[in-house]
């Protein structure tokens, strides 16, 4: 599959390597003929914005520059977190809506989708369970723009 856009259903998409991704949904796993990094620059732009837009608004909204979630589709509040640098291409980028909870696995984290589906990532707790602050923060500031241009 050479194409590929976040949907509702997509959990998490896992950088392979330079050319490749494992993207994780809730009934199915796929593997794609892109980098993480372009899977999310695709899917932004197909949503109407471009990765580096959505990446702007976060370094805005939250005030800080590295390892940032982004918007991808404004509509449902899709909203994905890196878990280390995004240009790295073993990067996997979380959906934050899909996580339920998150564990501490041997050093590394389990992180358990809302369907109880379970991915292991090489990140602390500590760092995934920041990342999911910041993917709150960014949730939370968009929701009250929106509250308040609906309030006229």
């Amino acid at each position: 599959m050479k194409n590929y856009e976040i949907n509702d259903d997509t959990y998490a998409v896992i950088g392979e390597n330079e050319c490749k991704s494992r993207v994780i949904e809730k009934d199915n796993d796929y593997d794609i003929d892109l980098d993480a990094y372009s899977v999310m620059d695709q899917s932004c732009e197909y949503y109407g914005s471009s990765y580096k837009g959505r990446l702007k608004a976060s370094k805005n909204i939250l005030n800080c520059s590295y390892k940032l979630p982004i918007l991808v589709e404004e509509s449902s509040f899709t909203i994905f977190f890196p878990t280390k640098s995004s240009l790295e291409p073993d990067c996997i980028w979380i959906n934050y809506g899909k996580v339920k909870d998150t564990n501490n696995y041997c050093g590394k984290t389990e992180i358990v989708f809302e369907n109880d589906k379970r991915l292991v990532v090489d990140s602390s707790l500590l760092s995934i369970n920041n990342q999911m602050n910041r993917g709150s923060r960014l949730e939370s500031q968009f929701r009250k723009r929106i509250d308040a241009k609906k309030r006229g």
